[in-house]
């Protein structure tokens, strides 16, 4: 009792720290670019902005560039990335309480590639309804609903009924490999090379579209998923006492298991539609948390999840900035060179080739 209590602690002790973090860290990346300015300048002109409606910059006190590359550049891209962080990594923690799996996160799944492909109908393909970014997303979310179905179809009919951490990462690498293939295809029959460019930039994920237009839609889905995954955080803990206990303690699993995955795909679709593929962020992050909180309490992991990808990607995005000068270093590569090697280590701990 004493020792979950001190988890307890921490985890609450977690929120304000990370909180503070994310401030600064919001404010420290707007600071740095390819023409770096000044906090003070960064802070006054965020204050100006939201407290007091631009007095400050109609008194001069700001230039014009600078408010254009803070407000209406920086800005909008800082809180995209950390919309994509919260999202991402809030969505690995959950499905690695669904399936009892630490290896689960949208990429590994597959939800990423079919969130993806859609989207890659919606640039390649003319289609009659919708128009612009709603078509994008809409697309893209039929895409990633279409894949977790795939994968959790066949992972519980190669597990004989049950969902396997083997099966279901077969099942998920499987229907990367077929998404991935239809992505390629329609590349292949397209005919316009600027959507092309378009597509292949989207295989290797970037932030560079981000403008306060586009943040409507994925900043709706990600508060309303994080609520409705807080709300739940309990149901999860049950989750993770198997399903047969689960079910006995009167929760309909197959039911709960499936909205949650419905969950995950309309978050995983509104961010991918607009950022393309962003890898291992589900993956990392959940373990991190729960590392610092040395528990796997979900009331704690889940939102902490999301404070922690939010600072995560965020800082990756700087870097993807920075890194090579004045050219752009997808930040899909940045999460995969830190990811990958995070995932080949879990797979060894947890010596899934020695299981049946």
């Amino acid at each position: 009792m004493r020792q979950e209590t001190r988890k307890n602690t921490r985890g609450i002790l977690l929120f304000p720290i990370l909180i503070l973090l994310l401030f600064i860290s919001v404010l420290l990346v707007i600071a740095k670019g390819s023409a770096d300015i000044p906090l003070t300048t960064v802070y006054g002109v965020l204050a100006d902005q939201i407290f007091h409606g631009g007095k400050e910059l109609e008194a001069g006190r700001w230039t014009r560039p600078e408010y254009q590359i803070i407000w209406n550049i920086r800005l909008p891209r800082v809180l995209f990335g950390a919309l994509c962080g919260a999202g991402l990594a809030l969505c690995g923690a959950v499905m690695q309480a669904l399936v009892l799996n630490p290896i689960a996160d949208p990429y590994v799944l597959g939800i990423s590639s079919g969130a993806s492909s859609g989207a890659a109908c919606a640039l390649l393909l003319p289609i009659p309804f919708f128009n612009g970014q709603y078509q994008t997303t809409f697309m893209a979310m039929m895409g990633a609903v279409v894949s977790t179905v795939l994968v959790y179809t066949m992972a519980k009919v190669a597990g004989g009924g049950r969902l396997r951490p083997v099966t279901l990462l077969l099942s998920g690498t499987a229907i990367n490999a077929v998404m991935s293939a239809v992505t390629g295809f329609l590349i292949f029959i397209a005919k316009s090379s600027e959507s092309i460019a378009a597509v292949y930039n989207w295989q290797m994920g970037s932030l560079a579209a981000s403008q306060w237009t586009t943040l409507g839609g994925p900043a709706f889905g990600v508060l309303t998923g994080l609520v409705l995954c807080i709300w739940q955080a309990g149901n999860l803990n049950i989750m993770m006492m198997g399903d047969e206990d689960a079910a006995a303690l009167g929760l309909s699993v197959k039911h709960f298991r499936i909205g949650m995955f419905l969950v995950c795909s309309v978050i995983v679709a509104s961010l991918v539609s607009v950022t393309g593929i962003i890898g291992f962020v589900g993956l990392v992050v959940p373990h991190v948390v729960r590392m610092l909180v040395r528990s796997s309490n979900n009331r704690f992991v889940v939102p902490l999840s999301a404070l922690v990808g939010s600072i995560y990607l965020i800082w990756a995005d700087s870097m993807a900035r920075s890194a090579f000068g004045s050219a752009e270093l997808p930040i899909g590569i940045i999460t995969a060179f830190v990811g990958a090697p995070f995932f080949l280590y879990l797979m060894i701990r947890k010596n899934y080739g020695a299981q049946d």
